[in-house]
């Protein structure tokens, strides 16, 4: 190296310094980290709105019919933990990103365009009038160079690569998720079981109804129970109160005949089977009661504009064979979303972590071989 910097070093000294300045390069790569960071918000959107989605139609169990009880839930695992999974890492690839702008930010302060104008002076005039401090000066231009450009030269690289392999992809599998039915307006359009629904709640409706006569003919069976035990309960109650008055008062009371004794028996047993019979009238009216409301609250179903997933989410739970088979296919077709959400790991992942590692490492040892 010659002891005097010649008119190519400046230029070359001068140009590093007016982009330091100018920072064309750092607009760039806070331009390209915002991109990002606007692609990784949507896809981690999506994945919160699969989350949500698959929440929800987790906690719906289904009543089929002869089938019996279906849980989505356990239908939709799979993709319920990789979305989890895709989460966690879009968290990561965020804070990456996050990272990368805050220290983008940082080198484009006062203090680092000064601390590398400053070294670059001293690297050049330092071979005119201190050549013995020449490798010093050029050291810490070099260092200042690092911390000034270093992550910006890693946003760039990354930009590139991105803009040649990795952003269609990504753009693809963000247009692919967004198509799917996640939404609770497209679960209604894409399920549409109102028709079923409706049977079914007709049905329910009968079925309660039928009930409810059940109920009130066996009430009426009860009460006609109750006619004659009253006139035999009245009866006996005649024939004790004929025996204390034949008998006297207080010569029944303490010398009861075997007559009274009988009599008494046999009321005390006519006014356990009238109370039981009583208790029954009242449990049969309490369940009438219920099947009253049951069978209003479905009325009000049927006549309300409810669509397929409110209806569901409103603790609906009866549905036919058919609408099972629709609720399945439409699991089936979130769970196709697995692949695409595995594809999107991997990019964000290639994107956000393993490229900028990668070019921090080629940055670094340039670096060390420049020091």
């Amino acid at each position: 190296m010659q002891n005097k910097i010649g008119f190519r070093h400046f230029l070359a000294l001068s140009f590093i310094v007016a982009l330091a300045w100018f920072g064309f390069l750092d607009r760039y790569a806070e331009y390209y980290i915002n991109g990002s960071l606007a692609t990784s918000t949507v896809s981690f959107g999506i994945a919160r709105l699969f989350n949500a989605t698959v929440s929800v139609l987790s906690s719906i169990t289904l009543n089929v019919p002869v089938v019996g009880s279906v849980q989505i839930g356990e239908l939709l695992d799979p993709l319920n933990d990789l979305v989890e999974d895709f989460s966690t890492v879009m968290k990561y690839a965020i804070s990456s990103l996050l990272i990368q702008k805050f220290l983008v930010e940082i080198s484009q302060t006062l203090h680092f365009k000064i601390f590398l104008t400053l070294t670059a002076v001293a690297y050049f005039f330092s071979g005119r009038y201190w050549p013995n401090r020449r490798q010093l000066a050029y050291r810490a231009f070099v260092l200042a160079c690092a911390c000034k450009f270093s992550i910006v030269l890693v946003a760039l690289a990354s930009s590139w690569v991105d803009a040649a392999f990795v952003e269609d992809k990504i753009e693809q599998a963000n247009n692919s998720l967004e198509a799917f039915p996640i939404r609770a307006q497209e679960l209604d359009q894409l399920l549409d079981l109102n028709v079923e629904i409706r049977e079914q709640v007709e049905r329910d409706i009968v079925v309660h109804e039928n009930n409810k006569v059940s109920l009130l003919n066996e009430k009426l069976l009860l009460l006609e129970k109750i006619s004659p035990l009253k006139k035999q309960l009245a009866s006996v109650e005649q024939q004790l109160a004929a025996e204390n008055e034949k008998e006297g008062l207080i010569n029944s009371l303490v010398n009861k005949n075997e007559q009274q004794l009988a009599l008494k028996t046999e009321a005390r047993e006519l006014n356990k089977s009238l109370a039981q019979l009583n208790s029954q009238i009242a449990n049969l009216d309490r369940l009438v009661q219920n099947i009253d409301v049951d069978i209003l609250r479905l009325e009000r179903r049927l006549n309300s504009d409810v669509g397929t997933f409110e209806s569901l989410m409103g603790g609906f739970d009866h549905v036919t064979e058919a609408a099972k088979s629709k609720i399945t296919r439409y699991v089936d077709t979130l769970n196709n979303s697995i692949e695409t959400f595995l594809n999107l790991m991997a990019l964000f992942v290639l994107k956000t972590i393993v490229l900028p590692l990668l070019f921090l490492l080629v940055l670094y040892l340039s670096f060390k071989k420049l020091w």
